[in-house]
């Protein structure tokens, strides 16, 4: 389940991709917590992590679209408000005890980073060709 960065990750804008490289290393140690049976509360603070730097690169790269003019700026933050709400909903169950972290949560969180890193960033990155 560990992602390892490639080079078709690549958004072509180093500080992009260096935030992109930060978020798998979270993922990564969210996982890693998981498989080596974390207590709720470390696997609560990996939650967190990952959602206050979801937070942070949505708005650097948000910040990027705007610059160079991307004109699918809006639908993309739609996307990203999309993932942060749901990142959300998994910590409030994780905190009030209704969900119990799961590869199911892990693999989503995966599967979406990579789809969107490879599908909706790339237009972005394309864009700017």
């Amino acid at each position: 389940m560990v992602i390892k960065w490639t080079a078709d990750l690549s958004v072509k804008n180093d500080g992009l991709d260096k935030e992109h490289q930060r978020w798998i290393e979270i993922l990564n140690d969210f996982y890693q917590g998981l498989m080596a049976g974390k207590s709720k509360e470390k696997l609560e603070e990996l939650v967190i992590a990952m959602l206050d730097y979801t937070k942070y690169h949505f708005s650097s790269e948000e910040k990027y679209m705007a610059f160079i003019n991307y004109p699918g700026l809006d639908e993309h933050k739609t996307i990203h408000a999309s993932y942060v709400e749901r990142i959300t909903e998994f910590h409030d169950k994780i905190k009030n005890g209704k969900l119990i972290v799961s590869l199911e949560v892990t693999n989503f969180l995966k599967t979406w980073l990579i789809n969107h890193i490879k599908g909706t960033d790339m237009q972005y990155a394309n864009y700017k060709k």
